[in-house]
């Protein structure tokens, strides 16, 4: 009986010994083809009445295409960052909310009203992906390392750029610079209705906390821009004021025109921080 009762210990501490013992994942060699996400980079802020809806918008196509990614440029309140400052000067933003799909025009205009943010989703849903990125990152103490990668499945030409955002969702605060402000809190159709104006401990999510590559993209050798061409590339950051569990990456690839109309983000991608993202 003792020597039955020891063989199950034995056993016991070896299978958990195994769960415990998780390998580290590693990228894999850059894929033949990708599927293609797209990017609504929405401005906004806690003081903008209608940009409640934004925010609603977006989160209900992130529900209905997990291959749309959304993320909030928050201005004039206590959310604010550098890009957003960098974003509207250099695309005309003229209102809040309003918001650039994959940074390309429509109708002449590249940040556009929220009611069009899902039909030109739609169009660029559609595109075929001539890349893709992968994403793996680890968390030490208050710091992450995150590490992006690019890959290509075709020969292009150009100026391709790695842009890296640190996102983070459930963000709250008191005052001013938190509290959101709700134009739809006497609107028994929509869904603040009620909620008051502002709406106190409002969640704000997808918000845009820092820039960790340049504000316009880190530069993209040509050297890589051919089929399997892989371009990588590493980041620390200090993570000691969010949220840890409430945190992403999403990095993406952009072409740069001549002018800011001829611009595109050509494939994105978001990975849980502390976390892991293949080629997809």
């Amino acid at each position: 009986m003792k020597n039955n009762i020891k063989t199950i210990l034995i056993l016991s501490f070896l299978m958990f010994g195994c769960e415990d013992e998780k390998s580290d994942p590693e990228v894999g060699p850059v894929p033949d083809s990708f599927t293609k996400k797209v990017l609504i980079e929405e401005f906004t802020g806690a003081w903008c009445g209608y940009c409640p809806s934004g925010a609603e918008i977006i989160e209900l196509l992130m529900e209905e295409n997990e291959n749309i990614l959304g993320v909030g440029i928050h201005s004039g309140d206590s959310m604010e960052t550098l890009q957003a400052y960098f974003l509207e000067t250099t695309y005309q933003n003229m209102g809040f909310p309003s918001g650039m799909v994959d940074r390309i025009q429509f109708d002449g205009y590249v940040s556009l009203n929220r009611g069009y943010w899902g039909y030109v989703s739609s169009l660029q849903s559609m595109k075929t992906a001539v890349c893709g990125l992968a994403i793996k990152s680890e968390v030490n103490g208050n710091n992450a390392a995150i590490e992006v990668h690019v890959g290509f499945n075709d020969s292009l030409q150009g100026d391709y750029r790695l842009t890296t955002y640190l996102i983070e969702d459930k963000v709250t605060g008191s005052g001013y610079g938190y509290d959101q402000a709700n134009y739809y809190d006497g609107d028994s159709t929509s869904s603040f209705y009620g909620l008051g104006d502002p709406i106190l401990n409002y969640e704000h999510n997808n918000t845009l906390r820092s820039v960790l590559s340049e504000a316009s993209g880190n530069q993209i050798p040509t050297s890589n821009l051919i089929p399997g061409g892989e371009f990588v590339e590493t980041y620390t950051v200090d993570i000691s004021s969010y949220e840890k569990s409430n945190l992403h990456v999403i990095a993406f690839v952009s072409v740069a025109g001549s002018y800011f109309t001829d611009h595109e983000i050509m494939n994105a991608q978001k990975s849980k921080i502390n976390g892991f993202q293949d080629w997809d």
